[in-house]
Order: structure tokens, then C-alpha cells, then sequence
């Protein structure tokens, strides 16, 4: 029996562009949300591989799927919030579409908070947070419980090749990214990028994970304290697996990132495959996935794929 129901999901539109067709969707979870959510495919019979994508935090939440996906025809407000976020986080170009022209399938949802989700921005994260509260929920919670859904709906997906299948993100993405590679058997291989440290390193005066607001949306009480970012993370050893930052992310500092990497490098030796997990600090850079680090990511994921 599946301990993840897969998500359902209903075509609300499609397009297609560039040797690839996109479909709108509308997928339906188990704690009866519903979600927006960009799928897009290499236009071939032949089985793909195939990579959730999960969307940034950023404080941005005009747009969720958006940041990863382009679909022609956008409204001229959510066009112009695009080019602005992804000129200046993504080096002006969409991992997913990338991804999709070199012959992945690629899907990503607005997480809750965020697109079709957005409510009323950076305020209204910690009074979601505070109401979910209430009820015994924590806002992280509903995010990973909705990706892992989202995740078994793809793997499901006709022309998935299901030994294939990746979770790929950024940012808020990149620590969704490695709680799927822990979670669900599902995820063959993690990329994620911009979010790791150690607990100890992270908790420091200043630092998001204590300012609260954009905090509850990755933190999950009942693990804080009990298991370190990097333990999480190793949950997914041996799977291969890229994590890395940039040395001048002022949200991972060095020191707590490459503590962090440390361990992960551990974890997958103990566990007879150091070689499949990679991590790296890009020196120079900050908070930010430009096409360098992409088409490292992406080569990474054809080696392993």
C-alpha cells in the first residue's frame, strides 16, 4: 500500500514551443488544496527522464511555477514580475525549459503561498504558519506533504521513464529538493542548490531560520533539534546527489555550509559511495542559480541519469 497518494490533476491549457509541449494543470491534493502548475515535455513518444522542479521562497510571491517554466501568452503584470525574477536569481533563463530542450519532462507547482496560491504576501506567510498552528500543522509540513504528492503523480505520468525521475530546486527549492531525495523512493537523484548548512551554524543572530516570516516555511518542529540539516539530507545516501552555494551567500555562510558539506561527504562514504554525492562552493558567488552553475547542474544530471 502507498504511504503517498499521488496528486490528481485536470489539463486547464496547453501550448508548444521549441520542439516541446506544455500543459496547464490543476492537481488536487489529499488535504483538499488545489494548486497551478506548468508541465512541460520533450515532443517525443520515447520514454524520458523526468525532474520536479520546486520554486524558490525569495520573499517574491507574485509567481511560483513561473520562475522555473515560461509559457507564452502571460498577462503583462506576471510577464514583467518573470523577467525581473529571473534576471535577477536565474541569470535570465528558465531551468525547466533548459531542461526540457535537452529531453527531461519537467513539472513544478505553485507551493502554498505562492502563484495561484499567493494570498497576501510577506506578512500573511506567519499568520498562515499561526493558523495552521492552531490545528497541528506546520506550514513546511503542508509544502513536503504536497510535493511528495506532486512527485508520485509524475512518476505515474505516461512516457516518465520511472528509474529517472529527479527533485531539482533552488533556494527554498534546493531544501525542498533534498527532503524528497530523503523521503520518497521515488527520487533517483537530487540537485539543490542554495540551501545547506548545519543547525548550530544557521541559528545564529540575523540569520532567516530566527527572523520567522519566511522561516516557518522550512522548518519542521518535531525534526528541529533532533536531526541536522546535513543528517536529514544523508537520509538520501547512496542516491546520487549535488548540493552546493556560493561562497558569498550571506544566507549559508561559508564556514556552516562547508561544515555542513563535510558531513554529507561522510554520510554517503560511510554508506560505500562517497562519489555519488558532490558538493561545491562557488567561489565569488551569492545568493543567486546563474547558467554556469545551471549547466553544471545539468550536465551533473545527465552523468547520473
Amino acid at each position: 500500500m502507498e504511504l503517498v497518494a499521488p496528486a490528481s490533476a485536470s489539463v486547464i491549457g496547453k501550448w508548444a514551443e521549441d520542439g516541446c509541449v506544455g500543459q496547464e494543470l490543476e492537481l488536487s491534493f489529499s488535504n483538499g488544496e488545489t494548486t497551478g502548475a506548468y508541465l512541460l515535455r520533450p515532443d517525443t513518444e520515447a520514454a524520458t527522464p523526468a525532474v520536479l522542479l520546486l520554486h524558490d521562497h525569495g520573499s517574491f510571491f507574485s509567481i511560483g511555477k513561473e520562475k522555473m517554466i515560461r509559457r507564452p501568452g502571460e498577462t503583462a503584470g506576471i510577464a514583467a514580475d518573470i523577467e525581473h525574477w529571473i534576471t535577477r536569481l536565474y541569470g535570465g533563463r528558465h531551468v525547466g525549459n533548459e531542461l526540457a530542450r535537452r529531453g527531461y519532462t519537467v513539472l513544478c507547482a505553485d507551493a502554498l503561498g505562492w502563484g495561484s496560491r499567493k494570498g497576501n504576501g510577506y506578512e500573511a506567510q506567519q499568520a498562515l504558519a499561526a493558523n495552521l498552528m492552531q490545528f497541528g500543522v506546520s506550514y513546511a509540513s503542508v509544502i513536503l506533504t504536497e510535493d511528495l504528492e506532486t512527485l508520485a503523480w509524475l512518476c505515474r505520468l505516461p512516457g516518465v521513464d520511472s528509474d529517472r525521475v529527479g527533485s531539482f530546486g533552488y533556494s527554498m527549492g534546493g531544501s525542498r529538493a533534498w527532503q524528497l531525495a530523503a523521503l520518497s523512493d521515488d527520487v533517483k537523484t537530487c540537485v539543490a542548490g542554495g540551501w545547506m548548512g548545519t543547525l548550530q551554524g544557521l541559528m545564529q543572530r540575523g540569520n532567516n531560520q530566527l527572523r520567522g516570516q519566511s522561516a516557518f516555511t522550512m522548518l519542521h518542529p518535531p525534526i528541529a533539534g533532533k536531526l541536522d540539516y546535513p543528517h536529514f539530507a544523508g537520509l538520501a545516501a547512496p542516491k546520487p546527489a549535488l548540493i552546493f552555494s556560493g561562497a558569498e551567500d550571506r544566507h549559508f555562510p561559508e564556514p556552516t555550509a562547508l561544515a555542513a558539506h563535510r558531513q554529507i561527504r561522510e554520510i554517503w562514504a560511510a554508506a560505500g559511495t562517497g562519489g555519488q554525492a558532490e558538493t561545491r562552493l562557488w567561489e565569488g558567488a551569492a545568493h543567486a542559480f546563474p547558467a554556469d552553475q545551471q549547466d553544471h547542474a545539468i550536465d551533473w544530471l545527465d552523468r547520473v541519469m
